[in-house]
């Protein structure tokens, strides 16, 4: 078991759903049945896949690290007295809103405690080697999620607090942080923003919902340069994708040298998604997940953690986490590029990639 090549915690968070919305609690039944059906699961391939079985919740010191406790204290309130109810809204509709049901203050620590069981197991500890590669199934999301609110579907920040539970318990210095959710991690973002010890690199779509994420904030103060945006026009997909790693994340995470690199792993920029308007395929995340792998192998030792974010439709969804399971344990994509897709923008997606290398003064 100790050489398992990929380790996976789950935080199914059933009692966190609301009737008609987006982020479901069956979302991860559906990945569920998907690696199941794809056969991989640890019955399947017991010397590549493993289960991290009974995954801690955070603790508050934890989330301390990235949170205050007046939004600790805040959300644990609204579960005991108000939930359910609605913590923040999206764009003032039922399916859009950042909700809470009574188990949601729960789930969220479990959630949290599921990404940090799996920073855990890339770093070597228990059940684990230290070249494992850790994914966290994890729900609600957490890359909105600000110091002081919740946001976007999101109450805690999950890939946050797995940055800095790195850095303060195994005394990691610089963490990589990239996050290809189709929306822009603008919590993820502001935690960081003034942080040289954390890179942020995120690729999402230009001008949705929350606004923010343009290639001009760079971080300021000691963090200038260290928070790396790419917003890809409507339409962007597969090529866009790998031009993207090729001409900003490889060269960013060279300049770098990370001693880890976390993944804020959105399925919403699939083109079967219902909220935006990207089109990566199911084997574009096999992709971007191999582009890690490398990357994690040549720099920091493989430690690659990816803990799951957005993704609303289910096909688009468990598909692009299959095709992220096989990357990890060197598969080939289960689903092939269709060549005769939607057309890209391919020269818009070279303007922007232009604007961030010349932005970020990166080598080609």
């Amino acid at each position: 078991m100790a050489s398992a090549q990929v380790a996976f915690a789950v935080a199914a968070s059933s009692g966190h759903d609301l009737a008609g919305h987006y982020e479901c609690a069956k979302r991860i039944p559906a990945i569920m049945e998907a690696l199941e059906q794809a056969r991989l699961t640890p019955d399947a391939q017991p010397q590549k896949i493993m289960e991290i079985l009974g995954a801690r919740t955070a603790s508050k010191a934890e989330l301390e690290a990235v949170h205050s406790p007046a939004h600790i204290a805040d959300m644990r309130q609204k579960a005991l007295q108000d939930a359910p109810c609605v913590v923040a809204d999206f764009e003032e509709t039922p399916d859009n809103t950042t909700y809470m049901a009574k188990s949601s203050f729960d789930d969220a620590l479990q959630a949290v405690g599921s990404a940090l069981a799996v920073v855990d197991a890339v770093m070597g500890g228990v059940q684990a080697a230290s070249h494992t590669k850790g994914f966290a199934v994890i729900r609600p999301p957490g890359h909105h999620a600000t110091k002081e609110a919740p946001m976007g579907f999101c109450l805690f920040n999950n890939v946050a607090i797995a940055a800095r539970y790195a850095q303060q318990r195994y005394g990691l210095r610089k963490v990589m942080i990239v996050d290809f959710d189709v929306h822009h991690g603008n919590g993820t973002q502001d935690l960081f923003y003034n942080d040289d010890s954390v890179l942020f690199i995120d690729i999402h779509q230009h001008q949705v919902w929350p606004g923010s994420g343009h290639v001009n904030e760079s971080g300021q103060g000691a963090g200038d340069g260290y928070t790396i945006n790419v917003p890809l026009p409507v339409g962007s997909g597969h090529e866009a994708a790998l031009r993207t790693f090729q001409r900003v994340v490889q060269p960013a995470a060279a300049r770098f040298q990370p001693d880890i690199i976390l993944a804020s792993a959105g399925y919403d920029a699939h083109m079967l998604d219902p909220l935006e308007k990207l089109n990566y395929q199911s084997a574009t995340y096999h992709a971007l997940v191999s582009s890690l792998m490398s990357l994690s192998d040549r720099l920091c030792s493989g430690r690659l953690a990816i803990l799951l974010e957005g993704g609303y439709s289910f096909q688009g969804l468990s598909e692009g986490v299959c095709n992220s399971f096989q990357a990890l344990i060197g598969g080939k994509p289960l689903h092939d590029i269709d060549a005769h897709g939607p057309a890209e923008p391919s020269g818009a997606v070279d303007e922007v990639l232009g604007e961030v290398v010349a932005t970020h003064k990166l080598q080609q």
